[in-house]
């Protein structure tokens, strides 16, 4: 074997389990779990406390019975008492800090007490010594299931009370087959209880991480399904969206086309539609370089969304050219929108650095008639802004059905 391969490797994984205790070796984990049962063990333990001050008070009964006003029952008698009040007072202290049942620390005090109180029987009701017996048994095989998910914590009790009755059996009594018989009952569900517990505390804590790699995993997948779903909104808003203005692009505003020619039809409105091109952008492109040039186009799409209504679509459709639909708005109301609009853009000169640049745009309007389709209607509105070029640019123009284009 080489230096480099070691003979062993120790565990190192925050999800190992001690093996004898039950509980994982990483202290985060471990607290994790136990606050992850706090809403079952609390209810149980609190009304387990209650009963078991209850049956302290009831089986008073049966000792004076026993023993008469004696000083032994008045011993009993006090330890009842005050192991009664020390119970309720645990249950009261569990409803007010409730992180308390999960330490451990109170019911394995209360349980040592109450051990000492079997003791005690041994010697003062020597004729209750085989039920006596059978309690601490019952004490034995509960006090695991008691102790919430802490079986290193409750065995070194469960031992105590095992040793604990032996003895007192034996300072008792001198028949030898009595102090036999009660070390091994007394032992037996000590041994057992220890096993079933450790062995049920493993299957929680197992069930436990199993559960939260479940959630981690869908946790995880609604993560990514969230990205993706991000993702494919990105993707079609790119899709449908000029990446440089930032306007919706011709795919988008055909889309939107058949929308609005539909209702429009329905419904008996006005639906127009507006070219524009900007002016001797090819000198800006010279003089300013392609950065100008974008620069000079992202101005243009600021322009375009301060100046049109949100039914309005603004689009971006070539390298220059831009289309404009207007929603429920006929010739004249349209051609008045694209000078308000021209008159805007020439005002607002596009920023190329530190250099202001004047851009101006001519423009032609047509309103849709019924059945044209998209292309037809980009044509007429095409060719009346081609006409307001030849008429020296800066201005818009409008195209009445079947009638030849004319300046606005």
């Amino acid at each position: 074997m080489s230096e480099s391969t070691p003979a062993f490797a120790v565990d190192q994984s925050p999800d190992r389990i001690w093996p004898l205790r039950g509980e994982f070796v990483e202290p985060a984990l471990e607290q994790d779990f136990r606050a992850s049962t706090l809403s079952r063990v609390l209810p149980q333990q609190r009304a387990g406390l209650v009963l078991w001050a209850a049956l302290m008070v009831v089986f008073a009964v049966p000792d004076y019975l026993a023993l008469g006003a004696v000083p032994n029952f008045w011993i009993l008698a006090a330890y009842r008492g005050v192991f009664a009040l020390l119970l309720l007072g645990a249950a009261e202290a569990f409803k007010r800090r409730p992180n308390l049942a999960l330490q451990g620390y109170v019911l394995v005090g209360l349980a040592l007490l109450g051990y000492s109180f079997f003791f005690l029987l041994y010697g003062l009701r020597p004729d209750i010594r085989a039920f006596n017996t059978g309690a601490i048994m019952v004490i034995q095989v509960m006090l695991f299931l008691f102790v919430p998910v802490r079986v290193a914590m409750a065995a070194p009790v469960a031992l105590f009370g095992a040793i604990g009755a032996t003895l007192s059996v034996w300072a008792t009594t001198a028949d030898a087959s009595v102090k036999v018989g009660t070390a091994f009952l007394v032992a037996l569900p000590a041994v057992l209880g220890y096993a079933a517990a450790l062995r049920q505390q493993k299957t929680e804590r197992l069930e436990f991480l199993l559960r939260r790699q479940l959630l981690d995993a869908n946790r995880e997948l609604k993560d990514e399904v969230v990205r993706r779903v991000a993702l494919q909104g990105e993707l079609e808003r790119q899709a449908f969206t000029d990446l440089l203005t930032g306007l919706p692009n011709r795919r988008a505003l055909a889309e939107r086309f058949a929308t609005e020619s539909a209702r429009a039809q329905r419904r008996s409105e006005p639906l127009s539609l507006a070219m524009f091109d900007l002016d001797h952008f090819k000198r800006v492109n010279d003089t300013h370089g392609h950065a100008g040039g974008d620069a000079v186009l992202r101005g243009v799409g600021e322009v375009c969304a301060r100046s049109f209504r949100g039914a309005d679509m603004a689009a971006r459709v070539g390298g220059e050219e831009f289309a404009v639909l207007l929603p429920d708005v006929d010739l004249q109301r349209a051609g008045t929108v694209l000078q308000r609009f021209n008159d805007l853009l020439a005002a607002t000169p596009a920023m190329v650095g530190d250099q202001a640049v004047a851009v101006t745009a001519t423009a032609g309007v047509a309103q849709h008639q019924p059945g044209e389709d998209l292309n037809a209607l980009m044509a007429r509105a095409d060719a009346a802004m081609y006409a307001g070029k030849q008429a020296g640019r800066n201005r818009v123009v409008l195209v009445p059905a079947d009638a030849a284009p004319a300046p606005s």
